[in-house]
């Protein structure tokens, strides 16, 4: 306290005022001090230096005092601690029930998938060469519960005559296939295998004086026995924990199991209607308080006017809504799943009905009334919340603002996030963000502008853009062919045609013509397009065809004498840029002592 001292001693009338004003001054901060720490000091270990609360408070739950806390800092790990609540507390009073709770709670699901055994394996072919037995390799079962069938093979001279099984295996959901490995060289065996029929018993484990269970079959829940005395569509073994389906199943059949904890509440109850006579609704006693879940022929129904049926208390009723009512052999089962009449329940719970993975009650297991806190607990809320940063929405900028503020300004749209810095509203992206959009900027891209020091919204010039629907059409564009190059009906007329006689035939003496291929010109470094011809004989008739290195190309065409100018109906190139190519005629079906042929190919050279 020696930093104690009087600053204006002028003020007091005589040395005793300030003696007695400093020693209550004394005495008060003596009284606000702990551990020889000044008040200053005691905040500056629970603040950091932005304010932020950093007490070293400390939690724990222990197995054996139970939930305890310390505060300060403390060298040994087990010291300090404090008990808030013992551990007898947290279990509630020994020897009574923790509380009241209604509805029955599903767990325990199991899945099967139907599997079978291996029922035999037969060799339909014995390869050759087998020095030794070959190991028979089956693969595995892919069904809930499968076990790895085993074989083994028979070798009679160097051939595989027989495979027994050594073990059936079990889970298969179709044949397994086989190999053969090893043999000393042989090969060439081959087999194959069949399942035998699958087993109706499905293992569950359950305890039947505390849970009711709940199967389904490919999706759609069995029933029990039913008030007609229809037979289960299962039976149930909690010693032996086996289900066993009345109808036997088929490989593949998919099997879901529930536990229902139906001893552990009370009112749950299931109840399995057969319809006997053609009606719209069965009778089932409830209250309002209990919650329904209802299934017709295993399907599960959904409730309301407008869906599968209507459920009433008052009447004991469950009405449905499908057409044509419910007919004779339908099932209905009902069973409660939740009662709101009752939810009291003491201490505090650790089963994990109630809790998470990490021992906190589930919030949906949680409800508090209006004011149902006290004010007490909550007492820190208000400045909390104060110190908050506060949000407006509008589309003028809120008035009296304080730094740090937010403001949602909808003048605009979309609307702008803004925030107050003690000065203006500024926007909260940076300058280098995109600029705001408006819905006049839809179908726009963002570019930098002209002189390069920001973003702008502009269209897209398609001014040097061909459209795709001129590709092809008049006045538009070529297109390309898979070769990336212009379909020849496509091309522009530029190229010279030429035609190419295959000989003169008026000379002093008649030339008679017979079948044969007649050679026309040798082509080389060119590529041709021949688009037409024209041919005539003097008497008689035949066919030609033109031909490329001794195959014809093209249709044939028949000769007679009268004149005959055509287009090819298709165009045939010849490519002679790469390595050189015959160019031929053939002859065929000469009748009538042909004479005097005269052929002459429209020829346009192509641009290579």
């Amino acid at each position: 306290m020696a930093r104690l001292r009087q600053q204006h001693p002028q003020n007091y009338v005589n040395s005793g005022n300030i003696h007695t004003d400093f020693e209550n001054l004394v005495r008060y901060i003596n009284t606000a001090e702990l551990g020889n720490k000044t008040v200053a000091e005691l905040f500056a270990i629970l603040f950091n230096e932005e304010g932020v609360f950093r007490g070293p408070v400390e939690m724990r739950v222990d197995t054996t005092d139970g939930i305890q806390y310390r505060v300060g800092m403390y060298n040994n790990a087990e010291e300090g601690w404090v008990t808030l609540v013992d551990i007898g507390s947290l279990k509630g009073p020994a020897g009574s029930n923790v509380g009241n709770v209604e509805g029955p709670f599903f767990f325990n699901r199991q899945d099967y998938e139907i599997g079978a055994a291996v029922a035999s394996i037969n060799v339909t072919g014995g390869g050759s060469g087998y020095t030794e037995t070959p190991t028979i390799s089956l693969s595995s079962p892919t069904g809930t519960n499968g076990v790895q069938a085993t074989a083994t093979a028979v070798l009679t001279g160097d051939a595989v005559t027989a495979i027994n099984i050594v073990n059936a295996g079990a889970g298969y959901t179709s044949a397994p296939t086989i190999s053969f490995v090893g043999g000393g060289g042989g090969a060439g065996a081959t087999a194959t295998t069949s399942l035998a029929s699958p087993s109706s018993v499905v293992p569950y484990t359950f305890d039947a004086d505390t849970d009711d269970i709940i199967v389904y079959k490919n999706g759609i829940l069995l029933h029990k026995s039913t008030s007609a005395s229809t037979a289960a569509e299962y039976t149930e073994d909690s010693v032996a924990a086996t289900v066993t389906l009345a109808s036997a199943p088929v490989v593949g059949d998919k099997v879901s199991i529930y536990s229902v904890r139906s001893q552990s509440v009370s009112n749950y109850r299931r109840e399995d209607i057969e319809i006997t006579t053609a009606t719209t609704g069965v009778a089932f006693v409830h209250t309002a308080d209990e919650k329904l879940v209802v299934w017709r022929n295993g399907i599960l129904q959904e409730p309301g006017g407008g869906a599968d049926y209507i459920s009433s208390s008052e009447t004991n009723t469950i009405t449905f809504n499908v057409a044509g009512g419910l007919v004779v052999s339908d099932v209905v089962t009902v069973i409660t799943v939740e009662n709101l009449s009752l939810k009291t329940v003491a201490g505090l719970m650790f089963e994990d009905e109630y809790t998470d993975e990490n021992g906190f009650i589930k919030w949906s297991k949680l409800s508090v009334a209006t004011d149902e806190i006290p004010q007490s607990k909550v007492s820190a809320l208000s400045d909390t919340l104060a110190n908050k940063a506060n949000v407006v929405s509008s589309a003028l900028a809120p008035s009296s603002a304080l730094t740090a503020d937010l403001w949602l300004d909808i003048s605009q749209v979309p609307a702008i996030l803004k925030f107050y810095d003690g000065t203006q509203w500024l926007e909260t992206s940076p300058e280098s963000s995109l600029p705001t959009f408006l819905q006049s900027n839809a179908s726009q891209y963002v570019r930098v502008n002209g002189t390069g020091t920001a973003l702008e919204y502009g269209n897209i010039d398609f001014s040097a853009v061909v459209p795709k629907s001129f590709m092809g059409a008049a006045n538009g564009v070529a297109t390309l062919d898979t070769s990336a190059k212009l379909p020849v009906t496509q091309l522009p007329e530029i190229f010279a045609t030429a035609t190419i006689p295959w000989f003169s035939v008026w000379d002093a003496s008649s030339v008679t013509v017979s079948n044969g291929t007649f050679f026309v010109s040798r082509l080389w470094k060119q590529k041709i397009r021949i688009d037409g011809i024209t041919h005539k004989l003097s008497q008689g008739t035949c066919t030609v065809q033109i031909s490329v290195d001794g195959s014809v190309v093209g249709t044939t065409h028949a000769v007679t004498s009268s004149l005959v100018s055509a287009d090819l109906a298709t165009v045939i190139e010849i490519d002679a840029t790469t390595s050189s190519r015959r160019l031929e005629i053939q002859v065929t079906n000469a009748a009538g002592t042909p004479q005097n042929l005269e052929i002459g190919l429209a020829v346009a050279t192509l641009s290579v």
